[in-house]
């Protein structure tokens, strides 16, 4: 596999005092974007002037290693030199490419990038995205009538407030929903709403040869993330495999090697299950992220398919501190 080169744990380097603290706990950290953004209603985006800050924080401060690395702690239940963190990106957006990659070479921290995807085969935008679009950039009123399922919906959908609540609203129907019927339902409000929006938000993912030309930078690993971003845990037995299969498919076509590394989207909506660590395992996955919040701890036997991380925001250098320092004393 691509990746970062791995040291050896014995080769783990020794703190100042002269020796090397080892502690049981790792922390993996969640990152979205890193990008400039007018709307961002899930506050995923780290902007460039931050993203820089941290890295250049966490190089400075913290031991950043790869998950290879981490896979090899698991695997052996060997303890982490302290303050050990793992960088970790979500979608599969172009940013991490032009923005993100160049602050990571700077500072030599490894990353993974977990991708979607459908946009590589199929193109367009994630489905939450789109409705972002719709509703919250869209400068245009009135009300929104949908029939889901044979039930009738209606929101007014003229202020900011009314809007938000709108978007919320779906967002939790859709994030239950297979692809099919997600698309379906985004283009029953394309039809009703025109889209009337002074500036829309930049959501490109990555296509094949920017994901392939992100792979062979040497210093970050890409991951799986299902086929059409979706909460596996809403979906039957058989979709959930499809999804999972079909990304992983489509990801090793593009790159040309195996990939073994997985993370759940969407948040908390999605809920890892025994069923789905089977099929991640039968699928070739080694390692899952899943949406628990914490650190992943070797000496309590961490589930290798539900990895807890922390979502980082976007913070200045002191913000930062203080959000690592409940981690670490």
């Amino acid at each position: 596999m691509y990746g970062f080169a791995s040291r050896s744990l014995s080769e783990v380097p020794v703190d100042i005092d002269g020796y090397t603290t080892k502690v049981d706990k790792c922390l993996i950290l969640q990152y979205h974007r890193v990008a400039l953004l007018c709307h961002d209603p899930f506050q995923l985006v780290v902007e460039p002037y931050h993203f820089e800050e941290q890295m250049e924080y966490l190089a400075e401060t913290f031991n950043v290693i790869s998950i290879d690395e981490m896979k090899e702690h698991l695997e052996k239940g060997a303890p982490f030199r302290d303050k050990t963190v793992i960088v970790t990106f979500d979608g599969g957006f172009s940013d991490v490419l032009y923005t993100a990659k160049d602050v990571l070479e700077r500072y030599k921290i490894p990353a993974v990038v977990f991708t979607a995807s459908a946009n590589i085969t199929e193109g367009g935008q994630f489905w939450w995205q789109e409705l972002e679009d719709l509703l919250i950039a869209n400068e245009a009123d009135g009300y929104l009538e949908l029939m889901i399922e044979g039930r009738f919906h209606k929101w007014p959908a003229r202020t900011h407030f009314e809007k938000f609540r709108a978007y919320e609203d779906l967002y939790s129907i859709l994030s239950k929903k297979t692809p099919s019927e997600q698309k379906e339902i985004i283009e029953a409000i394309a039809q009703s709403r025109e889209l009337r929006a002074a500036e829309l938000d930049n959501h490109r993912t990555m296509d094949a040869d920017e994901l392939k030309s992100l792979d062979e930078s040497g210093l970050i690993t890409i991951g799986g993330h299902t086929h059409n971003y979706v909460n596996l845990s809403a979906l039957p037995k058989w979709q959930q495999n499809e999804e999972v299969l079909k990304n992983k498919n489509v990801l090793e076509e593009v790159l040309g090697h195996s990939i073994e590394y997985f993370s759940y989207p969407l948040g908390s909506g999605d809920k890892c299950t025994s069923e789905i660590n089977c099929i991640l395992e039968n699928s070739g996955f080694s390692l899952a992220c899943g949406n628990s919040y914490g650190m992943v701890n070797v000496a309590e036997g961490t589930n290798r398919y539900e990895l807890p991380r922390v979502k980082v925001g976007n913070w200045n250098p002191f913000a930062y501190y203080r959000f690592l320092r409940r981690f670490f004393n």
